[in-house]
């Protein structure tokens, strides 16, 4: 009888004991509170930087493949989503871009996801033939690294061909075309009615060259830099310090807007992405914001994605749902080197062609949501900022939310003064 109470008495204390590391482990992930920074305000000499993408379909451009399936090629490489994939296969592959005037174009970027090869770019002023000899070739570059980025510039062009030479096939995808950084990128208008009637092309409204900016992050050394996650750049990345278990980032995209897409491109690690849509922030305007369970609980959730580690990018789909702010957290499957991301896109607005899009972005994450998508759609033929308006500013008609006053604006520019001049004339 004594044996039999002290087995008891040890089977209840190692399953006491087995309690409290399995709570244990519990609090040290998830008790812990987020402490966010707010993140400065883009600034004039910031703004050259963040050139704006000229190969976007709502800004005119229109693209030509010697592949078959040319729908896709414009919906994956001149929409707004950066985890849309365009699929290359072995062997050579052109594409001409053509933008609606010429311009001065400086350089090309995109996501390489598995291609082998080499790719050359050339321009020209005129429309040719993807094998005129008359093209000039701008730059040659290996497909050897994630991120690809070539310098074509300065010069002028309106077209741009892309020669694809693989040994290996493979996908790009958050394709860009810059030119020259300037003020006017953030006050251009912009031709998202024409996207409509394309029915492919959505619009991305966590750019930075709309009101859209980077609010908080969790970590970070150089918090200003936070701004490339919205930047529309392959190319540039945002790095999360180290020791950051939970690497969080709050977008503000300027106003309340529907969203029905979230995706996000980083380097490939394993782990997954929770996605949140909100109309306001908890607490005050402050140069630090923390977030516990309690708040986290409250925010709207709508959906997550898992990484085996092998694709750099996720992406869901939800009901349309409006908010202002959206919130990115990455949780590693194992705490490792500093996380990088390079951009977060929130798709809404002009109709999309979602099955298309799915079909180009890469089914390999596994996807979640807290409800089936609807399929629905909304109209919005204002897209890119008023000439008054300037980064980080929301529009007056938005309400401002407990969490965040009004964000800075940047410095006017000088007023133009008109001097006449007086001729003299003969008596």
């Amino acid at each position: 009888m004594a044996m039999e109470i002290m087995t008891l008495a040890y089977r209840s204390l190692k399953l006491g004991a087995t309690c409290s590391l399995l709570l244990g482990t519990a609090s040290a992930g998830f008790a812990a509170d987020v402490l966010l920074h707010k993140v400065p305000a883009l600034s004039v000499e910031q703004a050259p930087t963040y050139p704006d993408n000229l190969a976007r379909y709502t800004l005119g451009a229109s693209i030509e493949t010697s592949g078959s399936d040319q729908e896709a090629a414009q919906s994956a490489l001149l929409g707004n989503d950066p985890a849309a994939n365009y699929t290359l296969p072995a062997g050579k592959t052109t594409l001409v871009v053509a933008l609606p005037k010429i311009v001065n174009v400086e350089s090309i970027s995109f996501r390489n996801h598995g291609a082998k090869g080499g790719v050359t770019i050339a321009t020209s002023n005129a429309k040719l033939g993807s094998e005129s000899p008359q093209w000039r070739t701008a730059a040659q570059t290996d497909l050897s690294s994630e991120a690809v980025k070539a310098v074509i510039g300065p010069s002028e062009a309106k077209y741009v061909r892309l020669t694809f030479d693989l040994t290996e096939a493979g996908k790009i995808a958050a394709f860009g075309l810059y030119g020259p950084g300037k003020m006017s990128d953030f006050t251009a208008t912009s031709k998202d009615e024409e996207s409509v009637s394309f029915g492919l092309i959505s619009y991305n409204r966590a750019d930075i060259h709309t009101k859209a900016r980077a609010l908080y992050v969790s970590s970070g050394a150089d918090l200003k830099q936070a701004h490339n996650i919205i930047d529309d750049q392959a190319a540039t990345t945002y790095a999360f310090d180290a020791q950051d278990g939970v690497p969080t980032t709050v977008i503000d995209m300027g106003k309340v807007s529907p969203v029905r897409r979230l995706s996000a491109v980083y380097s490939p690690r394993a782990g997954s992405m929770d996605f949140y849509v909100m109309q306001s922030l908890p607490g005050t305007a402050s140069d630090t914001l923390a977030i516990n369970d309690a708040a986290i609980g409250a925010m709207k959730h709508v959906g997550s994605a898992k990484d085996d580690g092998t694709q750099g990018q996720v992406a869901i789909e939800f009901p349309e749902t409006a908010g202002r702010y959206v919130m990115v957290r990455w949780t590693p499957a194992e705490q490792g080197d500093s996380f990088t991301l390079a951009e977060v896109a929130a798709i809404g607005g002009a109709g999309q062609n979602t099955k298309l899009l799915a079909a180009n972005t890469s089914a390999s994450s596994s996807m979640s949501t807290d409800e089936a998508s609807d399929g629905k759609t909304m109209l919005d033929g204002k897209t890119m900022l008023e000439a008054k308006d300037m980064p980080g500013e929301g529009p007056e008609e938005a309400p401002q939310s407990p969490g965040e006053g009004p964000a800075p604006t940047l410095p006017q520019p000088p007023p133009f003064t008109f001097v006449p001049v007086l001729v003299p004339t003969s008596p």
